[in-house]
């Protein structure tokens, strides 16, 4: 004869209401935050340059500046997607920053590929790493954007009051 035992709640588990409930519509935010971020560190160490010699330089090789600019950003993005994937979506300023940040990093990226590169743009020649740079950039750039937007639609379209 089988018995059957009631079923107990687990305290540790805590209430459904406690836990925060994650929005389908930052999924895409995510996704393309988290990306960006996962391909940030990489192309920086790809061939940003290429000397008239035929040596590769890398992000590192380059301005001090722009490297932290993307070490920042990375760290930004990585915020950004950590809190989608927490459940608890950064809102407001926090997303104007990473914007903002990640606009300045892409002027300056443009700047140090195209117009003003190290070692003079007679001596160099850009190398795919850069466009793998710019890429990553604006696609944490793209999920800062796409949770602003979230977000704004989260305030216009709250529950009706009567």
């Amino acid at each position: 004869m089988q018995e059957t035992l009631p079923l107990t709640p687990i305290p540790s588990a805590g209430s459904p209401a406690a836990r925060p409930a994650r929005s389908s519509r930052n999924i895409p935010a995510g996704v393309l935050a988290g990306a960006g971020a996962l391909l940030l560190p990489v192309a920086m160490f790809l061939p940003w340059y290429r000397d008239a010699d035929g040596a590769n330089v890398s992000a590192w090789g380059g301005y001090w500046f722009l490297i932290a600019e993307m070490i920042l950003l990375f760290l930004a993005g990585t915020w950004l997607a950590l809190s989608i994937l927490a459940g608890r979506p950064l809102r407001g300023p926090a997303l104007h920053v990473i914007i903002g940040l990640a606009f300045v990093v892409t002027i300056t990226s443009v700047i140090a590929l195209f117009i003003a590169r190290p070692g003079g743009n007679t001596a160099t020649t850009v190398a795919f790493g850069g466009y793998v740079g710019l890429m990553a950039i604006n696609t944490i750039k793209g999920g800062a954007i796409l949770m602003t937007i979230n977000a704004r639609r989260r305030v216009t379209s709250g529950p009706a009051r009567a």
